[in-house]
């Protein structure tokens, strides 16, 4: 070093008093092993003591640890240490807590020590930590918003025009909205992270809201964020170079919307596609009691509109009263107040013949709200049918009391003279017999036969309209011990003409056991009658369960099938109806006995159980009968 003039001396030592910086000159204090392990201040000046808030002769008279002991236990004794061993110049910002002041530092090595200039710079400080504090402010109400929130500069062109925006600030809603983090937005350009808002127009409108200075809502905007299809409202306001967007997700609520929509034109198409009349009231009370007075239109259907010919704009908002006066003198706006009164549904028939409605209509009246809502279905048709059902009935037991008259008429007042006709005959025979020739004998004969034939007839058809005027209660009946009864009352017969009787066992059916056992004496009487002279009767009855579709009868679901074989002389498939008719036979009297009833009793005694019949046959090969009974339910 050049030694230093006095001139030289005076100069430096003015210099080192009127800076306006802290000047401190600081010698390093080593321990036995040379390790640096504090500093003495051996210069100061004046501005340095102003700094520190010491006076000089403290600042002389102290090493550093002991002047600022949390300043270097933050980290500046290293600093200064670093300092002398590289010789390489830093500068340091801290606080210094002594002074209540935030210093700058410029450390430079001299000799073995450090050269320390030291500024103040706690205005500058302040004032950055202001802006720190409020960008954290507004970054903190940025995230603390319900909405996402994008801060974005204005982009222009050569010619100034605003083309683009650059993003500068992003919340975490808005992270959360967008898929994407602050990282990834900010400073990006708004097209080229979303290049659909180009050409939705969104992009449009944030240039606008910058050029005009005039806000705008967007409301419902559907725009798609990667595979997010959404729905957005979105606020846009001019901010200092550009504009800030919030945006807010309805996704949600716009699909609510939209199902709600949806279920509203599904009900509005339910609603016009239905035959019946719905209407939609609201009650209208007095304001002074609250009594319900009338009652407003709030909706209707299609079938509403045509029926009265009055469209939704001639309904809505006029009242029952204005287009349907007489529900009061028939009774309908009573039992209306009824339902709203109780809450309870109500479902009539009413006869309306008044304001354009003509006809029988079923009624269903249900609260809602403080409302009603009405649905009437046209049942005129239906009605004057089941009026014609209730005339027929009524002349059809008409005819069943005139036919048990004539049963009754028949089983006496016919049965008594034929009675007396072969009593009589009989005393001619037995007293006579002597006087009469062979020619009166055979007369009488001939009576006598004709008279036993007029009462079996009688009798057939007696059974015959029971068999249609006269119904048990069904209970449960065992075929099994019907068809034993049957078989039993056929034994002389059997014992005459050698008769072989083969039986399944038989189901139990509900119905009348009288009348079943009459289906079987016929179809037995039948089966023994019709045999070829000299022939044994052979008859097989087996059974087993069909399902309803294969027999043909509606409203049954399986059926027993219980067929009736024999070995007689049969007859023509041609005539296989004809026998189940009244009086018909197939065969003379002199061939064969009968009235031709007993088929028909037959099937009439099935058709009251809900049943078929069905008859085959071919010449000489005996005939089949079967019968279809409803089974039992499980």
């Amino acid at each position: 070093m050049y030694p230093l003039t006095l001139s030289s001396e005076l100069l430096l030592e003015s210099v080192f008093q009127t800076s306006l910086n802290g000047i401190l000159v600081c010698r390093a204090i080593r321990d036995g092993s040379e390790q640096i392990v504090d500093f003495d201040v051996i210069r100061c000046n004046s501005q340095a003591a102003v700094l520190t808030g010491f006076t000089e002769e403290q600042i002389l008279n102290n090493s550093m640890l002991t002047l600022d002991p949390d300043g270097c236990a933050s980290g500046i004794f290293e600093q200064y240490v670093n300092v002398v061993h590289t010789g390489r110049s830093v500068r340091i910002e801290h606080y210094f807590e002594g002074g209540n002041v935030w210093l700058l530092q410029a450390l430079t090595k001299f000799e073995d020590g450090v050269l320390v200039s030291m500024a103040d710079v706690t205005a500058t400080k302040l004032v950055e930590q202001q802006r720190l504090n409020e960008q954290a402010l507004f970054q903190t109400v940025l995230d603390y918003a319900q909405t996402g929130i994008a801060v974005m500069d204005a982009v222009r062109d050569e010619s100034g025009r605003i083309i683009d925006f650059v993003f500068t600030h992003i919340n975490e809603d808005a992270e959360r909205i967008t898929k994407r983090s602050r990282a990834e937005l900010i400073g990006q350009r708004y097209s080229q992270v979303w290049p659909g808002a180009t050409t939705n127009g969104v992009l449009s409108w944030h240039i606008h809201v910058a050029e005009s200075g005039e806000p705008v809502r967007l409301n419902g905007m559907n725009y798609p964020v990667g595979d997010y299809d959404g729905w957005y409202n979105v606020r846009i306001r001019p901010y200092g170079k550009g504009v800030v967007a919030t945006f807010v997700d309805v996704t949600a609520l716009k699909k609510a919307e939209l199902a709600k929509e949806k279920q509203a034109e599904l009900l509005r198409s339910v609603l016009d596609n239905s035959s019946s009349l719905i209407i939609a009231f609201e009650a209208v009370r007095d304001p002074a009691d609250g009594r319900i007075v009338d009652f407003r239109y709030v909706a209707q259907n299609e079938a509403s509109r045509q029926s009265v010919s009055r469209t939704d704009e001639q309904v809505i908002g006029h009242t029952m009263l204005e287009y349907f006066p007489h529900v009061i003198e028939t009774g309908l706006f009573n039992r209306y107040l009824q339902v709203i009164e109780t809450g309870q549904s109500m479902r009539f028939e009413q006869e309306y013949n008044y304001d354009q409605l003509t006809g029988w209509f079923e009624i269903s009246v249900m609260k809602w709200g403080d409302g009603i809502v009405l649905t009437l279905v046209d049942i005129t048709a239906s009605k004057r049918h089941q009026q014609e059902i209730e005339a027929a009935n009524l002349g059809l037991q008409r005819a069943n009391d005139n036919l048990q008259q004539f049963a009754y008429v028949a089983s006496h007042d016919l049965q008594e003279p034929l009675r007396k006709i072969t009593a009589f005959s009989d005393v001619l025979v037995d007293q006579y017999a002597d006087v009469l020739d062979d020619s009166g004998k055979d007369i009488v004969q001939r009576m006598q036969s004709a008279a036993g034939r007029m009462s079996e007839l009688i009798r057939d058809v007696l059974a015959y309209s029971r068999v249609s005027t006269h119904r048990e209660s069904f209970r449960r009946v065992s075929l099994t011990k019907v068809l034993a009864d049957v078989v039993r009352e056929l034994n002389p017969e059997q014992k005459k003409a050698n008769i072989t009787v083969d039986v399944d066992r038989l189901p139990e059916v509900l119905g009348d056991q009288t009348q079943l056992y009459q289906l079987f004496e016929n179809l037995l009487s039948n089966a023994i009658k019709f045999q070829p002279p000299g022939q044994s009767a052979v008859v097989r009855i087996n059974c087993r369960a069909v399902m309803g579709a294969d027999v043909s009868v509606n409203g049954q679901s399986s059926f027993c099938e219980i067929s009736v074989q024999d070995n007689g002389i049969g007859f023509d498939p041609k005539y296989a109806d004809r026998i189940f008719q009244v009086f018909q036979r197939l065969h003379t009297r002199q061939q064969y006995a009968g009235t031709g009833v007993g088929l028909a009793i037959c099937k009439r005694v099935i058709e009251n159980h809900n049943g078929v019949i069905y008859a085959s046959s071919q010449p000489g090969r005996g005939a089949t009968f079967r019968v279809y009974l409803p089974t039992l339910a499980e």
